[in-house]
């Protein structure tokens, strides 16, 4: 069934199909009409329904709907189940979840009321699939697993094997490798014993992810080709398109061309065999890569695709997606309709194209607006986002001045004072011992300060010529905040200074760590500077469902209300209190850059009862991507 992925590059895939499958097609359509018997009739168009829906999901569609009216007139209870879950299927794979877990559920209660067991552990695993196709995977674990427990002991255990598969491919990291090669090795001994293609193609599709697991990756896609080609010449094609789609997905990263092509290639499999869901999901993978290349071209041309795709969707919603209680009577009802009357029946039908042909009418006009309105959205937000685009490189240009005004300014003037005291320590003779060691400390300290403005704006420029890209990881921050705190203990006894870590030990912080201990060591250094002999220095972190922020709180005489609007502001001119204060503005600027690339926000406020506490906030990784998407990637 659904879920089973995989991969490859073969576009003559309408040339080849599964002798054996289509044969037994052919068989069944013959046969149909000299079948007397009204419960083997039902099953044969149930088993027809089955066998098509991995070549044609409208025919699939109308057998099952065939084979539950019949057999609910017969009131024949496994024809019945077999095509709910036949329903079940087509609904699945047309996209619509909660008509489709209906179906299933229906069908396995009654599998279960006719103690089906193969069949009830079939059902229980469509539920599975279902819940994992909506994300909910906890309640598709269960079910899945359920369905294991169940099927222990059943004697017609072909179904096992597809079972094991689909929870190997789902949720690999819940088995162990010892389980992994267990269930493996049972799935592929049932399917070999029941002769089930299908299966085995999926065995050798989780060997090959195995591989690539395990580090083999070569061996890995080379197999996954191998097993997406046989899938193809055996027309399994919903399986195949999952292989596919897996190898689009590994190769994209490394090959982009010949992940396009596998997406494209998925993409014309599922248009020509009418799988809904996977034209939606290779539409959309090309439509993503092509936004990236900024190919407008095809953009276009994708997002017309997704855009009937989605009206389809709808349609095909408001068509059939009816409570589906009320659909089967409607449907009963349609049947005795037309025993009776052969006249009405086709007045129906008239009304029916008449009515299919106004919707599709109304349906064109509205989609050739949409479109155009869509269209008109997208000019403008993409103007927005180039005039926030020339904002950011103005801002920039701002910054790159005023660190260049830095460099002219604040490093003149400790050089300066460092040439003139090499000057006067040429007459050093005339200075008694007191005089030299205090000139000596006057050197030492403009040298610091020029030695601080440097390392930091060394540490901008770097990022700025290193072509960052931000990529979050995940980290403990306690631990960060020990590692920054390293190089200040000695300064820090030597003032009587307490260094206090208060982060918990198990809170997690998202963030590029080079950047973010910058931001810490710069805190902490400014905080020994401003701090009094004999006090303390406390760091705090906390984590909420925003993100996490931090804070460095010092016991000194905190900052001047003027100051605290600009102090991390570069378009303002930097004016020092004192010497210690050239070094910390150049740094807290420097701070505040490192922070936006973070996508946080960093900010200063007086401490209660005394003291400054320096701040900044980091948003956790899926509230960046949320604030982050692009004009075209919300279409």
């Amino acid at each position: 069934m659904k879920k089973l992925t995989g991969i490859l590059l073969l576009l003559i895939f309408t040339a080849t199909a599964s002798y054996g499958q289509q044969k037994d097609i052919a068989r069944l359509k013959k046969g149909l009409p000299l079948i007397s018997d009204s419960s083997r009739y039902v099953d044969a168009i149930n088993r027809l329904s089955m066998l098509l829906y991995e070549k044609n999901m409208d025919s699939s569609f109308y057998y099952a709907k065939r084979a539950r009216a019949i057999a609910g007139r017969l009131n024949y209870a496994h024809g019945i189940a077999d095509a709910l879950n036949n329903l079940g299927i087509v609904y699945d794979m047309k996209g619509n979840l909660q008509l489709s877990l209906r179906y299933y559920n229906d069908a396995y209660n009654k599998y279960v009321a006719l103690h089906d067991s193969a069949n009830a552990v079939q059902g229980l695993m469509n539920i599975g699939l279902v819940f994992n196709e909506a994300t909910e995977d906890r309640k598709a674990i269960s079910f899945l697993r359920n369905a294991m427990n169940y099927g222990k002991g059943i004697t017609k255990d072909s179904i096992l094997s597809l079972l094991y598969c689909n929870y190997l491919l789902l949720y690999p990291d819940k088995v162990s490798n010892d389980s992994t090669d267990i269930l493996l090795a049972k799935a592929r001994e049932i399917a070999q014993r029941y002769h089930d293609d299908r299966v085995l193609l999926v065995t050798d599709q989780i060997q090959a992810k195995i591989y690539i697991k395990n580090g083999d990756t070569e061996q890995g896609i080379a197999l996954l080709q191998k097993t997406a080609e046989k899938g193809i010449a055996m027309d399994l094609n919903y399986v195949t398109l999952d292989i596919i789609q897996g190898l689009g997905d590994i190769v994209i990263n490394k090959d982009a061309a010949k992940g396009i092509t596998y997406y494209k290639q998925g993409l014309y499999i599922a248009e020509v065999t009418g799988y809904h869901y996977y034209e939606k999901v290779f539409g959309k993978k090309l439509y993503d890569i092509y936004s990236v290349q900024n190919n407008l071209t095809e953009v276009q041309r994708y997002s017309e695709k997704l855009l009937k795709l989605y009206d389809d969707e709808e349609q095909f919603t408001n068509t059939s997606g009816f409570d589906y209680i009320d659909y089967a009577i409607k449907d009963q009802q349609l049947e005795a309709v037309t025993i009776r009357s052969d006249n009405r029946r086709i007045l129906m039908f008239v009304f029916g194209i008449l009515f299919v042909l106004t919707a599709v009418t109304v349906i064109i006009i509205y989609r050739l607006y949409s479109l155009k309105k869509k269209h008109t959205n997208i000019l403008e937000e993409l103007n927005h986002s180039v005039q926030q685009r020339n904002q950011k490189l103005e801002t920039d240009h701002e910054f790159n001045n005023r660190l260049v005004s830095i460099l002219a300014h604040d490093f003149r003037q400790p050089l300066g004072t460092l040439k003139t005291l090499a000057n006067v320590l040429k007459d050093a003779d005339s200075f008694t011992h007191e005089e030299l060691m205090e000139l000596v400390d006057t050197m030492e300290n403009s040298s610091n300060i020029s030695l601080e403005i440097f390392e930091n704006i060394l540490q901008w420029i770097k990022q700025q010529l290193s072509g960052f890209t931000y990529q979050p990881q995940a980290m403990l921050l306690k631990e960060l905040i020990d590692e920054a705190l390293q190089p200040f203990y000695l300064t820090a006894e030597e003032c009587h200074i307490r260094l206090i870590n208060k982060v918990a030990a198990n809170t997690i912080i998202y963030a590029d760590k080079e950047l973010v201990q910058f931001i810490h060591r710069n805190f902490i250094h400014n905080a020994i500077k401003f701090s009094p002999d004999d006090s303390s220095i406390t760091i705090i972190g906390n984590t909420d469902d925003e993100g996490t922020t931090v804070c460095v709180q010092d016991e000194g005489k905190g900052i001047s209300p003027d100051k605290i609007s600009t102090i991390f502001s570069f378009k303002v001119d930097l004016r020092y209190s004192n010497e210690k204060e050239k070094g910390a503005g150049v740094a807290l600027m420097i701070c505040s850059d490192f922070t936006e690339k973070m996508n946080g926000r960093i900010w200063v406020e007086n401490a209660k009862p005394k003291g400054a506490k320096f701040c900044y906030a980091l948003p956790h990784p899926q509230k960046q991507r949320k604030s982050k998407s692009s004009p075209l990637e919300r279409i």
